[in-house]
């Protein structure tokens, strides 16, 4: 029971920092302590929907990035009112890891055939 209450503890500081954050960043989209802070709260999140798209390798840590740079330019249209922080962030980085995959993909036939072609 402790470690239950210890965990929901533990997950609404995150919550509330990684909102604090988001709301740092619609103010200034060039705040790093602000960037670094929302990693800090929702970095498992990415690298979870990053593991989901890329599988666990070099791929899905170098798109942990990206998807951290998707959500920091796209935090003005978080509307903290109404929106539940992880849900938008997680569906932000979603949209993002879809369109990587796109052009992963795309890159490799393109490439495939480029060699083949020579």
């Amino acid at each position: 029971m402790i470690y239950e209450r210890q965990f929901s503890l533990e997950q609404s500081k995150r919550i509330a920092r990684a909102k604090e954050a988001l709301g740092r960043l619609r103010a200034n989209p060039t705040d790093g302590v602000a960037v670094m802070a929302l990693y800090e709260a929702c970095g498992r999140e990415l690298q979870e929907v990053a593991v989901r798209h890329f599988g666990k390798n070099q791929l899905a840590k170098k798109a942990v990035l990206n998807l951290l740079v998707a959500v920091v330019s796209r935090a003005r249209t978080c509307d903290l009112q109404t929106t539940w922080t992880k849900e938008w962030l997680v569906e932000c980085a979603d949209a993002e890891a879809k369109k990587l995959c796109a052009a992963v993909d795309a890159g490799r036939i393109g490439g495939r055939r480029t060699r083949g072609a020579m």
